[in-house]
C-alpha cells in the first residue's frame, strides 16, 4: 500500500512536470540518475545543452529565458525522474528482503516479480516518450504548429503503464490486507459485473484524457457544456485516415473525453441508485458512496480545469482525481469479493416459501 501511495505521488509529480512544460528540460537519460547541478558553471553547461534542442529554439530563444527560469523547469523533470528511482528502491529492497527470508507466498511471487519488471521498464518508456519531443523530425510529424511536444501516443503509453503498476499494487495490497473469496457471493455477482464494467469505462476515460493532455487539447474549446457554442465542434473527425481523429485531432479527442466523462458519471450515479435498495454490508456501502462522490468531484474538476484553460493546480488535481476515482472503483470491486459481504447479504435475502 505504501508503494501504491508512492506511485500515486509519482503520477501527480508527472502531471505537474507536463503542465509546467518541464519534461524536455533534461536532454539525456542515465539509468543510475544524476545529481542536480550545483555550481553556476554546471547550470550554465546544462542550460547550453538545452539551448541546442527544439523547445528552446522554438519557444524561448526570442524571449530571453534566464538561467533561473531554466532551473525551475529542470527541477520538476529531475524530481520526477529521481522519484521513479526512489520508488524502485522502496519496492525492490523490501522485496529482496522478504524473498531471502522466504516470506513471499508462491501465489504472490509472479505478481511481485512482474511489478519489479514493469517498474524498471517504466523509466525506459518515459525516456522513449521524452525523446519524441527532442527530435525535430518527430516534432514536425506530431505537431502541425511546430510547437515541441512529446508524442501523444507515447505519453498515453507512459501514463497507462503508470496506471497499470498502480492498479496491480493496490489490488495486491488489498488482497493481502483483506483476503478475498475465490469468487463473488451469488448475491453480489450482478453488482460485481456492473462494477467491472465501470472499471473498464473509467480506465478508457483516463486513457482518453492522456490523449487530451498529449495534444494539449484542453487549451481549446474552453466552454462547457457546448464547445464554442456547438454540440459538435468545428473540425470534428476531419482527419484522414479515420483512426487519427481518435488520437490526434484536438476537437475530436476533447469531445470524446467529454462524452466518456459524462457517461462515467451517469453510470456511477445509476449504480448508486440501484444499490440503495440492497442491504449492503458497511464496507461495500461506504465504497459505493465514495465512488459517487469521487465521480462527481472528478467531473466538476474537469469542467473547472477546462473553462480556466488548464492552470497547473487544477490540471494536476484533475489527474490526481482520475487516479483517486480508479482507486475507489477497485476498492468497490474488491469489497464485492470479501467473504463476510456475501454472508451478510445472504442473511437478508428473501426466503423461499415452501410449497403446500
Amino acid at each position: 500500500m505504501g508503494c501504491s501511495a508512492s506511485v500515486f505521488g509519482m503520477v501527480v509529480v508527472g502531471g505537474i512536470t507536463r503542465l509546467t512544460r518541464s519534461g524536455l528540460s533534461m536532454t539525456d537519460w542515465r539509468p543510475q540518475g544524476r545529481a542536480m547541478p550545483r555550481t553556476d558553471e554546471e547550470w550554465e553547461a546544462e542550460f547550453d545543452r538545452y539551448k541546442q534542442f527544439p523547445e528552446y529554439k522554438r519557444l524561448y530563444a526570442g524571449t530571453g529565458m534566464s538561467v533561473d527560469d531554466f532551473k525551475n523547469i529542470y527541477f520538476w523533470e529531475w524530481a520526477h525522474r529521481m522519484a521513479g528511482r526512489a520508488i524502485g528502491l522502496i519496492f525492490g529492497i523490501p522485496f529482496a528482503a522478504f524473498a531471502v527470508a522466504g516470506k513471499i507466498p508462491r501465489s504472490l511471487a509472479p505478481t511481485l516479480g512482474g511489478l519489479l519488471v514493469l517498474g524498471g521498464s517504466q523509466g525506459l518508456v518515459g525516456w522513449w516518450m521524452v525523446k519524441s519531443g527532442l527530435e525535430q523530425a518527430k516534432i514536425d510529424e506530431i505537431a502541425g504548429d511546430g510547437v515541441p511536444r512529446v508524442s501523444p501516443y507515447r505519453l498515453a503509453t507512459h501514463l497507462t503503464c503508470a496506471f497499470t503498476i498502480f492498479t496491480l499494487l493496490l489490488h495486491t495490497g488489498l488482497g493481502v490486507l483483506q483476503p478475498r473469496a475465490e469468487s463473488a457471493a451469488p448475491q453480489l455477482r450482478a453488482l460485481q459485473r456492473r462494477v467491472r464494467g465501470l472499471c473498464a469505462l473509467i480506465a478508457v476515460t483516463a486513457i482518453s484524457g492522456a490523449f487530451v493532455a498529449g495534444m494539449q487539447a484542453g487549451l481549446a474549446f474552453n466552454t462547457f457544456p457546448l464547445m464554442e457554442g456547438r454540440l459538435i465542434p468545428e473540425g470534428y473527425m476531419e482527419l484522414a485516415p479515420l483512426y487519427r481523429n481518435f488520437f490526434e485531432s484536438v476537437p475530436s479527442v476533447q469531445l470524446h473525453h467529454r462524452v466518456l466523462a459524462v457517461t462515467t458519471l451517469t453510470s456511477v450515479s445509476g449504480l448508486w441508485l440501484w444499490v440503495q435498495r440492497m442491504p449492503l454490508p458497511p464496507q461495500l456501502r461506504l465504497a459505493t458512496d465514495a465512488l459517487l462522490l469521487a465521480a462527481w468531484a472528478q467531473v466538476s474538476l474537469g469542467v473547472a480545469t477546462l473553462v480556466n484553460a488548464v492552470p497547473v493546480h487544477l490540471g494536476s488535481a484533475h489527474q490526481a482525481g482520475a487516479l483517486t476515482l480508479f482507486s475507489i472503483v477497485l476498492f468497490t470491486l474488491h469489497s464485492c469479493r470479501v467473504p463476510h459481504a456475501g454472508r451478510m447479504l445472504a442473511r437478508f435475502a428473501p426466503k423461499a416459501t415452501p410449497a403446500h
